[in-house]
């Protein structure tokens, strides 16, 4: 008995370790896959103050997006996305001019500016990435970036993935 719980000890984590190595290999980001968020869950919130914006993945979708191709400056190559214009959250809650925006990510990574610099960046919100949803654990579900003519195409730091959130300061 001891002789096959150890065979399928064995072939459990030889099972394991190939498919986290696979899916590492094919990953470009380096990490496990993760599941996606439900149809209905909320994983983006635009506010300012006592106005307050949810969206589910669904409801991103419905949103008027258009196509864009970029240089995507962290695997350095090009791809293309699926954007919405970043001021088109902005006034869904009254963000304007001089407000003070925060960009949030899941592992709290914090980008702020003001609403008047990402809308001349001409910031947009990536939902897709070569026609598909963006993974958690590839920058997704949902991300910031610039176009390559944008002035902060460069600027890695105001690129912010896994957005959960847009807040005034």
């Amino acid at each position: 008995m001891k002789k096959i719980a150890i065979i399928v000890l064995a072939l459990a984590v030889t099972t394991t370790s190939t498919f986290t190595s696979s899916a590492a290999e094919n990953n470009p980001y380096g990490i496990s896959t993760v599941d996606p968020a439900g149809v209905n869950e909320v994983i983006f919130t635009v506010s300012k103050g006592s106005k307050k914006s949810m969206f589910a993945y669904s409801r991103l979708l419905k949103m008027k997006s258009t196509t864009i191709s970029i240089y995507e400056p962290f695997l350095k190559k090009r791809q293309t996305f699926t954007v919405i214009p970043m001021k088109n959250f902005f006034s869904l809650v009254g963000i304007s001019g001089k407000d003070k925006v925060a960009t949030v990510a899941l592992n709290d990574y914090i980008y702020s500016n003001t609403a008047s610099e990402f809308i001349s960046a001409g910031a947009y919100i990536a939902i897709k990435r070569n026609g598909v949803e963006i993974p958690y654990d590839q920058g997704g579900p949902i991300r910031l970036i610039f176009s390559d003519k944008s002035k902060w195409a460069k600027n890695l730091d105001a690129w912010n993935w896994s957005l959960v959130a847009i807040r005034v300061k």
